[in-house]
């Protein structure tokens, strides 16, 4: 029976691969008290185990699928890495270069006194900074070593057995980390939650960091004009009695239905169709008068839409000027993500490039909106492949650069060049939004899939050496894996909190980002419950997955 299976097997090789995904996305959704490996660490396992059977996967579908991966990282983070750049984003840019190099440094001394070989530093650099990108550009480096081939393999499969040993910690001991972190550094994290989010505007009413959809979040409703203190009242007047926004888009008169302009002066037993949250209209028959049936006199079509913020004008922003300078009239924000990150909606809420605000309001009004603010970002199932295909070529190409530094042949590998193609694309993207269009299913596949398919093939190629490794210095690799996960973390705190002064709640959003670890940022807004730590996190995190990425041929040419 078995030999039947191990023929089977050898015959289709394809189908481990299948199954290292399959089981492998079953293990990663299991989740104990809040916790979980994860979908990538879960296939590297599968696929090690599977990897018994001694099968030999094609090198290019390695290389393809991981080229994919960093393409898709350096697409998503391209406009976030650029923007930040700039003044506001020097501390965030210095907080990710202390822990990368403070990671890098740890590794690298550890697998010195450690006597570790350069696949096992480049490994084990990889799954405690829980950045599986290193695993590839660390074999791309490993390819340009003058070793022989068996040399080579030994080092493939030390990267991948290190990395699988120290990703565990690396993500569920560093989110444990994280919870208590605050403490230790004497931060009241609720506390300074509060002072923030009052700091930036909390006590108004553009604070509603929650998100319903636009029967609950906001209302249309109508009411007869029967009050004495609005007759004769223009539509601005009227609007600025409610103690919280509301706007009037409709006015029925004498059985007519027109637009409500913010000078239009409002008459006795007029119907009005309001807009606005509960809090806002609650209040409504008391201002107005009696409440009717908003179905016999709306006439209006609603629109729900997400805008990419790209008008310079509005790039650095707060909500509060935007307000002001841009009109707001029949508008409602009731979401903002910067990199699939909710922020919070506060007055001093800073907008920056490429932010997507989910707009409510009636059509002609969010349309204008999206105008005025940048692209509207409709759902397509349709990917530019045209810009993947070429990126992707020109930075296989930048990958086979090789520059000698102090005698080292350093180069980005095929990893690292894919990457920086995918940075300059994504950037590319966000000055021109007609270009380059990859859906957020086709991310999800690039990113998610690609990532997962590399690290299978990665796994079935050294599951067997996996078991020795893992009985000569497994234990060592682990703990000098939880070195390397903690020491970045504390000595990008003490940095931020003594040399940069930083904000803590910004401090520990930056820290999370920096660590590439968003279930931590998650974590610590549940504990602070407030939105405010994803000010922190962007910036960080896209500067932290370039750097990082980069790191695994600088390992392995140091070591």
């Amino acid at each position: 029976m078995m030999q039947t299976i191990s023929g089977v097997i050898r015959e289709c090789p394809e189908i481990l691969i299948f199954l290292s995904l399959a089981i492998g996305y079953v293990i990663g959704k299991i989740k104990i008290k809040g916790f979980g490996i994860g979908t990538t660490a879960s296939v590297l396992l599968v696929a090690m185990m599977l990897g018994q059977f001694g099968i030999e996967v094609p090198p290019i579908l390695k290389s393809i699928s991981f080229a994919l991966f960093a393409f898709c990282i350096g697409y998503q983070v391209g406009p976030q890495f650029f923007s930040a750049l700039r003044k506001e984003g020097v501390n965030y840019l210095w907080i990710s270069i202390v822990i990368v190099l403070a990671g890098l440094a740890t590794a690298i001394i550890l697998g010195k006194l450690l006597h570790f070989d350069k696949g096992t530093t480049a490994g084990l650099f990889a799954g405690a900074m829980t950045q599986s990108a290193v695993i590839g550009t660390a074999d791309g480096a490993v390819d340009q070593l003058a070793i022989s081939a068996a040399e080579k393999q030994t080092l493939y499969n030390n990267i991948a057995v290190s990395y699988a040993i120290t990703y565990i910690f690396g993500v569920v001991g560093v989110i444990i980390f994280f919870k208590f972190l605050p403490g230790w550094l004497r931060i009241n994290l609720k506390s300074e939650a509060r002072h923030l989010e009052k700091t930036m505007g909390g006590g108004t009413d553009l604070s509603s960091p929650e998100l319903f959809s636009w029967s609950r979040q906001v209302g249309l409703r109508a009411y007869e004009a029967t009050r004495n203190q609005i007759a004769g009242k223009s539509v601005r007047e009227i609007e600025g009695l409610f103690p919280a926004r509301v706007s009037i888009y409709q006015i029925q008169r004498d059985k007519k239905l027109f637009e409500a302009g913010p000078d239009s002066v409002v008459k006795t037993n007029d119907i009005l169709v309001l807009a606005g949250k509960h809090v806002s209209l609650v209040c409504a028959s008391d201002i107005v008068g009696r409440e009717v049936d908003v179905s016999v006199v709306a006439d209006m079509i609603g629109e729900s839409l997400d805008v990419c913020v790209l008008n310079p004008s509005v790039v650095g922003k707060t909500l509060g000027e935007i307000g002001k300078t841009h009109d707001a009239h029949g508008l409602f924000l009731t979401r903002i993500s910067r990199q699939g990150h909710e922020l919070p909606i506060l007055e001093n809420t800073v907008i920056q490039k490429c932010d997507v605000l989910h707009l409510v309001g009636s059509k002609d009004d969010v349309e204008r909106a999206a105008t005025a603010l940048g692209y509207p970002q409709r759902y397509t199932a349709a990917t530019d492949l045209v810009m993947v295909g070429i990126g992707c070529v020109l930075g296989t190409l930048m990958g086979m650069i090789v520059i000698p530094i102090a005698g080292i042949p350093l180069t980005l590998g095929t990893g690292g060049g894919v990457l920086a193609a995918g940075l300059i694309c994504g950037w590319l993207r966000s000055k021109h939004p007609t270009f380059g269009q990859i859906s957020d299913g086709g991310q999800w596949l690039l990113n998610d899939l690609g990532l997962s398919l590399f690290v299978a093939c990665v796994g079935l190629g050294s599951g067997k050496a996996a078991i020795q490794a893992l009985q000569t210095n497994g234990l060592e690799i682990f703990f000098a894996g939880v070195i390397v996960s903690l020491v970045p973390i504390l000595a990008g705190a003490f940095f931020g909190k003594h040399v940069l002064k930083m904000n803590p709640v910004l401090l520990l959003g930056a820290l999370t980002g920096a660590r590439v670890i968003p279930q931590a940022m998650t974590a610590l807004e549940e504990d602070a419950e407030s939105k405010t730590l994803a000010l922190g996190f962007a910036a960080p995190f896209a500067f932290a997955n370039v750097f990082l990425t980069v790191m695994g041929s600088i390992i392995v040419n140091l070591m």
